[in-house]
């Protein structure tokens, strides 16, 4: 009798030797967690759509003193979920897929944790504002972080007339920026993400393009009551004339 109960204190022993076990690996595990909070964590992407994740050095991916997550994209993969998204908010906007998954790359590499320097956040890189703008409570939220970044790219489009050059530079400069430089601004950051956006899209932009000078149209009347409108103004030309806008 007591040798058998001997052997079931010994197995229930064992059971709760394996579940303290257990415990204590999850302890460690969450020691470590918090212990690291303050590393970067890199988060990989293999040729063949495999994830790596780790916090270990390993260039040109690591930078020690930022605290960011990073996902570096080696291949075309698009999660299922974010091309369904797309799709139906292509369909919904009229905005064409190939452009709303081109900025997406651009912008995030399909990450919705990712943070820019200037606080931009999600697969689209919203600002604040620009959530606000559209309603947006969560911006690490996909859906929502895809629904608003259309819709901005949207307006966009129609502010400028399907310019998809301007377009680009007042999504990744601003509209104040375009309108102040009337045009792309100067900044090389907005130059080089117009052409990677456009070069994924089989299109090329020139980086060193140099503005064009905005044609001034004229317009005004002859003597015998014709209207005359044109962009070069006679030299003798005396009397009132209008510029067009």
């Amino acid at each position: 009798m007591l040798k058998i109960l001997n052997k079931r204190y010994i197995i229930i022993w064992k059971i709760r030797y394996n579940k303290m076990k257990t415990y204590l690996m999850f302890i460690i595990v969450l020691l470590l967690f918090f212990t690291n909070l303050n590393s970067t964590i890199i988060i990989k992407q293999t040729k063949d759509g495999k994830l790596i994740i780790t916090n270990s050095p390993d260039n040109p991916f690591y930078h020690k003193k930022k605290k960011t997550i990073k996902f570096i994209n080696n291949s075309d993969y698009i999660p299922l979920k974010y091309k369904k998204k797309i799709e139906e908010l292509s369909r919904k906007h009229k905005v064409r897929k190939d452009l709303i998954i081109a900025v997406a790359k651009v912008e995030s590499g399909f990450n919705p944790f990712a943070i820019s320097k200037r606080g931009a956040v999600g697969i689209m890189q919203l600002m604040k504002e620009t959530a606000e703008k559209y309603g947006i409570s969560n911006r690490y939220d996909y859906k929502q972080n895809l629904e608003a970044g259309v819709k901005h790219l949207k307006e966009l489009l129609k502010k400028y007339n399907n310019n998809l050059t301007l377009t680009l530079a007042a999504y990744n400069a601003g509209i104040n920026a375009v309108e102040k430089y009337n045009g792309v601004p100067p900044f090389k950051e907005t130059k080089n993400y117009i052409r990677k956006v456009m070069k994924i899209l089989g299109l090329k932009y020139n980086i060193n393009e140099k503005k064009r000078k905005k044609t001034i149209i004229y317009k005004y009347k002859l003597a015998d009551g014709r209207i005359v409108i044109t962009n070069n103004l006679p030299l003798n030309f005396k009397g009132e004339y209008k510029i067009l806008e």
